[in-house]
């Protein structure tokens, strides 16, 4: 569960969706981040650290640079955590739906 919370929570913030968006077309360091975002190097730093965590972004070191990139497998992480939640849901549907029929087969039944 709390992979999915850390998801989300990286998924729950306009500038780290802003992030996944300019990793999405391409290998960015921290700096070209900051330009293009015109943020500091500090907050820019948290959000990336934030998206590491929840396993979206990947990095590579080339002497003192960082370079970031969206992780392999990360859009699929998303589609199987969303569909996981949803066929639970699903799931609980139709427990309840089940439990229902079943009472209103009973109450038929008992007239």
């Amino acid at each position: 569960m709390k992979k999915k919370a850390a998801l989300f929570k990286a998924l729950g913030d306009e500038t780290r969706l802003e992030i996944i968006k300019l990793l999405s077309v391409e290998e960015l360091c921290v700096c070209e981040i900051m330009d293009k975002l015109r943020m500091s190097q500090s907050a820019v730093s948290h959000h990336l650290k934030i998206l590491n965590q929840a396993e979206l972004v990947d990095y590579r070191r080339e002497g003192k640079w960082i370079f970031y990139s969206i992780k392999p497998g990360a859009v699929d992480l998303c589609h199987d955590i969303i569909d996981e939640l949803f066929s639970f849901k699903n799931k609980e549907q139709r427990t309840v739906e089940e439990k229902l029929k079943k009472c209103f087969y009973l109450d038929k039944k008992s007239r």
